[in-house]
């Protein structure tokens, strides 16, 4: 009669197996359920970052659409000033032309007339540069910083000009003698006879108009012969009176929300 007792050994490792093959699995949950939530918690970050993007991306483009907005409205009040101009000019009798894209008003040969090497205009020609002046002196002050309240100005044109070049021109004649040096200096000279006799003599309150910055509005500029009128520029030397003349170019103020440089666009990844 066997006494002995049973063996129970492979019960007893099979549990053991089974109870590591359990910690694996829930070892491996666990890893599973950890990687999940990084997953979460990243894709949560990148859509919030995303969303981020887009909501700067937004104001950027508001910006800018007020922005060219702006600047469209600013081109044509300043095409609507200039045609005024003209149109008051031409009623008095004088030709000019205007270039609305680029802010021009040419006082053309049919309204001054230089003499070929001549800074200031005949005794005759200064009634029609008082004319000018006269014109000038009606229509402008609506566009500078402080509007006269007897203009009965738009109260949207106020501020809007920034500042009036007076440019002096000359034909391609060299020039080489008597008091200037070049038709840089001829050019230039035009220029400053043209505003100190328009603005300082004729008009003198014109001297006073004011941007939104507080500084004088008038300025001169000389170009010599580098700026012949179309259909007037010539290979060889030509004494053409359409060549000698003043322009008056007028610069408006800039959106005040000035348009963001590309490097600061770009580090903002738009």
């Amino acid at each position: 009669m066997n006494l002995l007792p049973k063996k129970e050994l492979p019960d007893e490792e099979e549990g053991g197996y089974l109870a590591s093959v359990s910690d694996l699995m829930a070892g491996l949950v666990f890893v599973f359920i950890i990687t999940l939530m990084v997953y979460v918690i990243n894709f949560q970050l990148a859509t919030q970052k995303v969303k981020q993007q887009q909501d700067v991306i937004k104001k950027e483009r508001d910006r800018l659409a007020n922005v060219i907005d702006d600047l469209t409205n600013t081109r044509r009040l300043r095409a609507e000033m200039l045609l005024r101009i003209q149109k008051e000019l031409e009623a008095k009798g004088l030709r000019v032309e205007v270039d609305t894209e680029h802010g021009i008003l040419h006082l053309t040969e049919d309204t001054l007339q230089f003499e070929s090497g001549k800074a200031e205009l005949p005794d005759d020609q200064k009634p029609r540069l008082e004319i000018v002046s006269k014109v000038l002196a009606n229509v402008l002050p609506c566009y500078t910083a402080a509007p006269p309240a007897d203009h009965k100005c738009n109260p949207r044109y106020a501020g809007k000009l920034e500042s009036i070049l007076i440019e002096g021109h000359t034909d391609n004649i060299p020039y080489t003698r008597g008091r200037f040096r070049d038709n840089w200096d001829l050019s230039a000279q035009r220029a400053m006879y043209t505003y100190r006799t328009m603005v300082m003599e004729m008009q003198p309150e014109l001297s006073q108009l004011r941007n939104t910055e507080g500084f004088p509005i008038f300025g001169v500029a000389g170009y010599g012969e580098g700026r012949p009128r179309e259909g007037h520029r010539h290979e060889r030397p030509v004494s053409d009176p359409a060549n000698r003349r003043i322009d008056i170019r007028f610069i408006m103020t800039p959106p005040s929300d000035n348009v963001p440089p590309a490097r600061e666009l770009k580090e903002k990844g738009l």
